[in-house]
């Protein structure tokens, strides 16, 4: 086991100010947040791993004609960089039905600690693609045909999640989408 003092310690060998500590630091730091933003990839085990962030003080209330009920907490581009959080993320108490924003294809179903914890991720017509995350259950299998009556899972907190809700996700060949511009309601 590796104790704080073996640290700082390796740290005072190889910078030579404090100044150049903080940024070691800041620097490993980044990397380690980078890292678990992809760790999902890697990581197919179960459990469930929930981050506790600032509790959002308004929503929206997005009905629509498909099917998508439920206030959005953050939006597309709401944390900054598209690429750190590039979905929408619809409040659903634990268990709500979910349900595909298109017909197409499973093409994975996966149960992971980090990441998007338990996910379905469908395939579509022209190229599109979407993901719906933290399913505290999923009700598919890899392969099978979806129709928008087609239960996908449960809404959950699996994963990295700030509590109970579902995270969607569109790409379109590979590139990111912004769901308000496929799912009316989705701002």
């Amino acid at each position: 086991m590796i104790n704080i003092k073996t640290i700082v310690r390796f740290l005072k060998t190889k910078c030579a100010s404090k100044r150049r500590v903080h940024r070691t630091i800041g620097v490993f730091l980044i990397a380690i947040a980078t890292a678990t933003i992809f760790i999902h990839n890697f990581s197919n085990i179960g459990g469930n791993f929930v981050l506790a962030f600032n509790t959002p003080t308004a929503s929206i209330d997005a009905s629509t004609e498909y099917r998508v009920q439920a206030p959005i907490t953050y939006s597309y581009e709401s944390r900054g960089v598209s690429w750190f959080h590039a979905g929408a993320d619809l409040v659903a108490p634990t268990g709500t039905p979910v349900y595909p924003i298109m017909i197409g294809t499973v093409e994975e179903v996966n149960h992971y600690a980090y990441g998007f914890g338990n996910h379905v991720i469908l395939k579509h017509a022209d190229g599109y693609e979407s993901i719906y995350g933290h399913l505290s259950k999923t009700e598919v299998e890899a392969g099978q045909k979806v129709t928008l009556d087609t239960e996908l899972g449960k809404s959950g907190s699996t994963g990295f999640s700030t509590g109970p809700h579902l995270h969607l996700e569109i790409h379109q060949n590979g590139s990111i989408v912004n769901p308000a511009d496929m799912v009316p309601g989705v701002k």
